[in-house]
């Protein structure tokens, strides 16, 4: 991966670059929203003018036609509100009453016909008012003391002149009718005003909501997999090492999972290089240890087996069941001497470099000389042996006496695991080139803790020996490039599987004789 890529697949890159869109995403976005809310106020304000233009258009209009009414009712002999009740009269909209006084108040014509002959309050009579002059209005407010009408009414008082005096009309304008187009014009401007300003908030909201999303998703991949390693640091720290943490970013956080599988590697390799130191300075103990063993224990225990011959054939007792009984107890000094013979041989065998004697062997003869062996003692404690193989005989290149002695290792063990009785089972099958056998036994299987250093040396559930016999077992059949498995379960039993390469040669190989080497 070239500098450049790696630089952009930088995680602090890409959340420069997450931020920086984001920045000019917002900007944009306020600025639309600005433009939006500009042109839609525009529109509201332009509208509401209008509105108020028109209100007041009608208004000056409607004062208009009300005073050209006023001037007809001066020439006329019938009273405004004759008209109006005939139906010979229709005020403009805005208009609620025309009043004619003359320069006193008096009213002279009316549309209120409770005001006629009446007199209101009218301004001082304009300076330079000469004949037929139409003055300019005078707005006042004229309190009405008649019927529904009563109270301040705003009004134009408009002074006009003719051949018969000073005159004034007085138009009382509708102004609610002018206020609330008005009034619905501003309210019209405020709540536009506050749905655009409600616009723009949800629109900054919306933006600070996302903002707040991009937040969490980047936090969540910075933290999840910051989590995964602290997971996987636990899992180190009691001693876990058969795992990796998995590598799908390249990223910073992407180089610091591989470079935590690589401390996985590094550690495993140097807890793997401390067993085999560790089972190194073991062999070397053990070597010592023999080496003393061989020559403190091996030497006497064979003048004692020789002792025993000899007592054996010059002093047993005539009498015959005392005889038996002779016999038996010697035998059994010698079965112990065995023992110990056997644990010096384990000795030697473990600490020493193999030296095998290699030939062409049949598992299957190897198999039935070591149940023969064991059948008295099997026969004594109730166990039934059984022997199954597959057809034709397999052939294996080995040592015959070394394989005999992990095949009594392991069917002692079964014997020792069913002392109340039981059944022994050998089965001899061809697998993927390997010659299998399986010695099974009916006793009380194995725990899960000991199963886990069961090969280990030194290492044994019984009180008696030193642990060696199936340590040795397993360095014999991996010196025969071998392997073997045991599986158990406490109170089901117990499966010891050896696995020896498979000679190409498929019959004819001698079945060796008990000892041979």
């Amino acid at each position: 991966m070239s500098d450049r890529v790696k630089f952009l697949a930088s995680f602090r890159v890409r959340l420069m670059l997450l931020l920086t869109s984001f920045l000019l995403l917002t900007i944009v976005v306020v600025f639309l929203v600005d433009i939006r809310v500009k042109r839609r106020i525009e529109d509201v304000v332009a509208d509401q003018n209008r509105q108020v233009n028109e209100a007041v258009s009608d208004g000056f209009g409607d004062l208009t036609q009300a005073i050209s009414i006023a001037l007809d009712t001066l020439k006329s002999k019938r009273y405004l509100y004759d008209k109006l009740e005939r139906g010979q009269l229709q005020l403009p909209p805005t208009i609620a009453h025309i009043i004619v006084t003359d320069q006193r108040g008096a009213i002279r014509d009316t549309t209120l016909r409770t005001l006629a002959k009446g007199k209101i309050p009218v301004p001082d009579r304009p300076e330079g008012a000469t004949k037929e002059m139409v003055g300019d209005p005078v707005e006042s407010e004229v309190e009405i003391p008649y019927g529904h009408h009563q109270g301040a009414m705003k009004t134009y008082n408009l002074p006009i002149t003719t051949a018969k005096g000073l005159f004034w009309i007085v138009i009382v304008q509708e102004q609610q009718g002018i206020i609330n187009r008005i009034d619905k014009a501003s309210r019209l401007l405020t709540d536009k005003s506050r749905e655009l300003s409600n616009y723009r908030l949800a629109a900054t909201a919306g933006l600070l909501l996302l903002a707040l999303a991009i937040a969490v998703v980047i936090a969540w991949r910075v933290t999840q997999p910051v989590k995964e390693l602290a997971r996987a640091a636990r899992r180190v720290a009691a001693g876990d090492l058969d795992f990796s943490v998995g590598v799908e970013r390249s990223d910073e956080v992407g180089q610091l999972e591989s470079t935590f599988n690589e401390m996985i590697s590094e550690l495993k390799s140097k807890r793997e290089l401390e067993e085999k130191l560790n089972q190194a300075e073991k062999a070397a103990v053990i070597g010592r240890l023999t080496q003393g063993v061989a020559h403190e224990i091996r030497n006497p225990l064979n003048v004692l087996n020789l002792s025993i011959d000899l007592v054996s054939s010059k002093f047993a007792p005539a009498d015959e069941p005392r005889r038996v009984q002779f016999a038996r107890i010697l035998s059994t000094i010698k079965d112990e001497i065995l023992r110990l013979n056997r644990m010096v041989s384990d000795l030697l065998n473990y600490g020493r470099p193999a030296k095998l004697n290699l030939k062409m062997i049949d598992p299957g003869a190897l198999v039935k000389e070591t149940m023969d062996l064991i059948r008295p003692q099997a026969d004594e404690q109730g166990v039934s042996i059984a022997v199954e193989s597959e057809e034709p005989p397999f052939t294996v290149e080995g040592d015959a006496e070394r394989l005999r002695s992990c095949l009594s290792n392991i069917t002692i063990n079964a014997l020792q695991a069913m002392p109340a009785g039981g059944q022994l089972t050998a089965r001899l099958e061809r697998e993927n080139g390997l010659v299998l056998i399986s010695i099974t036994d009916t006793g009380g299987g194995i725990s899960d803790e000991a199963l886990a250093k069961i090969f280990e040396p030194y290492f044994s559930t019984k009180q008696a020996g030193f642990g060696l016999g199936l340590a040795v077992t397993r360095k014999i059949i991996e010196e025969h490039n071998g392997s073997i498995d045991v599986l158990s379960k406490e109170g089901a039993g117990t499966t010891f599987t050896m696995k020896l390469p498979a000679s190409q040669q498929e019959s004819g190989a001698a079945v060796l004789p008990l000892g041979a080497q």
